[in-house]
């Protein structure tokens, strides 16, 4: 059965591969029971559980809504860097091949980029003082084999003599989040490109949905940038991939389950996450957590979602008959994923005028 390590803590600012937090995200399989098992004794300890309370968002988010993408074409590096597209391809199936959470740790961070100033790999960036955006409580279980493969990416498309310093790394993970969910045997489809990198980032900066919302108040973020209820469920089918901590699973079965719940399903919980939290302790969505399917759909429906956001979506009118349709045709789900992925990577894009090509990752030129 397959287990994870405990949590990274995040990285030092010294410009080589960083390696911070964690969590992927995941599924289930249909009428059986999940693949749910605690993870191996962590090597290090984040410092402190992040806050999961959505009375508390950051004074003064951002807003992030979808650029023309007029300056975007898949085309976009076919002179500049040919080979590009293959060789992030095989940074990323070289990563998973040694992680098998490496896919959903890399879709996550694009996710977590795009929704905070835009697809910009402001996330990426480390400031010597742990003002940015890693270093904030919202993103401190993203996994480290996330930002690995980015910066195996980078590594391998910085060693083309074309490529060298031409791409931004915000290209970089668009297509290496794409190529997670391919070779995880999801669709494909492609990526717009011409973005350039964020100039810098700040942990203030950071107001993410929260897995404690329902449909409205996540709506109510979506629809700040520009993205449907259709958006909403498609991208949370990206738990598909991956797993999550108890640090988002515990008010959910203590002291008693909520009313989302199936109570056999609560009771496999209660036993997976202690009531005395371990941060340091994973749920696996489904058995099949390395592959993109649309089994989370039917653990939904079956009220077995994991996160009170994913149980949400079933009790809601706006967004119940859309986790219908995904669970009983899952070509229609990656068919809205696609749609949903390419909107996502329309959100705050960078120009000349306030972005660079940044030569290293983890800090502006």
């Amino acid at each position: 059965m397959l287990t994870l390590r405990g949590f990274d803590r995040p990285p030092e600012n010294n410009g080589t591969a960083p390696s911070p937090p964690a969590s992927g995200t995941p599924y289930a399989s249909p009428g059986a029971s999940p693949a749910l098992a605690p993870a191996a004794s962590p090597e290090l300890t984040p410092a402190a559980s992040p806050a999961l309370s959505p009375e508390l968002p950051p004074a003064s988010a951002p807003s992030v809504n979808q650029t023309n993408n007029g300056s975007l074409s898949p085309d976009y590096y076919a002179k500049i860097c040919p080979n590009l597209e293959s060789l992030v391809q095989g940074a990323v199936r070289g990563m998973m091949a040694s992680s098998p959470i490496a896919a959903a740790a890399t879709l996550r961070l694009f996710f977590h980029d795009c929704f905070i100033t835009g697809c910009d790999a402001s996330l990426l960036i480390q400031n010597p003082n742990n003002d940015d955006e890693q270093h904030s409580s919202e993103n401190m279980f993203l996994r480290a084999d996330g930002y690995k493969t980015i910066a195996a990416a980078k590594a391998a498309v910085d060693a083309d003599p074309q490529c060298t310093n031409k791409v931004s790394c915000a290209d970089i993970m668009a297509i290496a989040s794409r190529d997670s969910v391919a070779l995880s045997g999801g669709p494909t489809w492609k990526v717009e490109l011409g973005r350039y990198d964020a100039l810098g980032a700040r942990a203030s900066d950071v107001d993410l949905p929260l897995t404690t919302e329902d449909v409205p108040a996540l709506m109510k973020r979506f629809s700040a940038h520009g993205l449907t209820v259709d958006d909403l469920v498609a991208l949370s089918g990206g738990h598909t991939l991956g797993a999550t901590s108890c640090v988002f699973v515990n008010s959910r079965i203590y002291p008693t389950a909520d009313a989302f719940l199936d109570p056999g399903f609560a009771s496999q919980l209660q036993g997976i996450c202690p009531s005395n939290l371990d941060p340091n302790t994973f749920v696996f969505f489904d058995q099949s957590v390395t592959s993109f399917d649309n089994n989370y759909f039917l653990m939904v429906q079956q009220k077995k979602g994991v996160l009170f956001s994913d149980s949400a979506l079933y009790f809601d009118s706006s967004s119940k008959g859309i986790v219908d349709k995904f669970a009983a045709d899952q070509n229609a789900f990656f068919t809205q994923f696609i749609s949903s992925m390419v909107s996502l990577g329309r959100l705050g894009l960078k120009t000349a005028a306030n972005g660079e090509i940044r030569s290293t990752c983890t800090k502006p030129n």
